[in-house]
């Protein structure tokens, strides 16, 4: 069996661009690919990613959508065995070492997909759209309905963050490391793990200032873009008590178990993945909890 987390987001247009329709992408990215298979990769000079297209969807049913990350030539692995031999893995020219992630956007502007370690997240979806077929979406991450009262309560107390986060895109990047992190800094490291703070010890009445506090709610906007670990503490008003928010954890998500699939071990099967997404789906809007779940990107303000 396979653990995956099933992580809900909403999909939206972007502003000044036309609106964004899943089952027409989707049906025109279908076309294309059939036209010509290579168009379903795309390679930024970084990072390699294709995306499969499972089901169109309807007026009712979702999107789905298969998103592939992609290792390429400089930086496929390779084989090692206990004689100490080390060779390359032989692939022909058209294929590549993958991690997969099943998609799914539902007509209403909810979307969720399976996420577990290596697997690609979401935003490459968005820069895959608007870098091969022009058409532009956002997605912004849902947390349980208390978020946004946690949030409140520390409101000008943050005592420290904790991040950890993997340089993605630099177009979903560089705003965030333009400002917490020096943007030459980011160049070099693309991955970062940092802590801001007043100190274990430092005086108890002595907080984050404004801006800092600002960066960071903007940067909990994008977390499910490249933040890999992110937990705030801060004294909650209402209590009196210092606090502790695992950002991760507040996402509007359930943890699943699959089976493995048939001919691919290390990947779960592809119709379970599908169907557990949809049932979760339904599962939340029965229960009200897609309606009172707060996007990620009223965590700035905190309103």
């Amino acid at each position: 069996m396979l653990k995956r987390r099933l992580i809900f987001h909403r999909w939206g247009s972007v502003t000044g661009k036309p609106d964004f329709n899943p089952r027409d992408v989707a049906s025109t990215l279908s076309s294309a690919i059939a036209a010509d298979g290579d168009f379903a990769i795309f390679d930024d000079g970084d990072a390699v990613t294709a995306v499969e297209v499972t089901s169109i969807g309807t007026g009712s049913e979702p999107t789905n959508l298969r998103l592939f990350a992609l290792r390429g030539a400089n930086s496929r692995p390779f084989k090692w065995d206990s004689t100490g031999s080390v060779s390359p893995i032989s692939l022909r020219a058209h294929e590549y070492p993958a991690d997969v992630s099943h998609v799914s956007l539902w007509p209403d502007g909810v979307c969720a997909h399976d996420y577990a370690k290596d697997v690609p997240r979401i935003s490459r979806l968005s820069l895959f759209l608007r870098r091969k077929m022009s058409s532009h979406v956002k997605f912004d991450a849902l947390y349980r309905e208390d978020m946004l009262d946690k949030l409140k309560a520390m409101e000008g107390q943050m005592r420290s963050v904790e991040v950890a986060m993997t340089r993605r895109h630099q177009e979903t990047t560089g705003q965030v490391f333009g400002t917490l992190i020096p943007e030459n800094f980011g160049r070099r490291a693309p991955s970062i793990r940092f802590t801001l703070g007043m100190g274990k010890y430092g005086p108890r009445d002595r907080y984050l200032d404004g801006e800092t506090e600002e960066q960071v709610f903007a940067l909990a906007e994008q977390a499910d873009d490249f933040v890999t670990n992110m937990i705030i503490r801060g004294r909650n008003s209402a209590t009196n008590r210092v606090e502790t928010i695992n950002l991760l954890h507040e996402r509007l998500q359930v943890e699943e178990n699959f089976s493995n699939s048939s001919t691919i071990p290390s990947m779960p099967n592809p119709n379970e993945v599908f169907q557990a997404l949809d049932l979760a789906y339904k599962s939340f809007q029965r229960d009200g909890k897609i309606a009172s779940a707060v996007q990620g990107q009223k965590m700035r303000g905190k309103g």
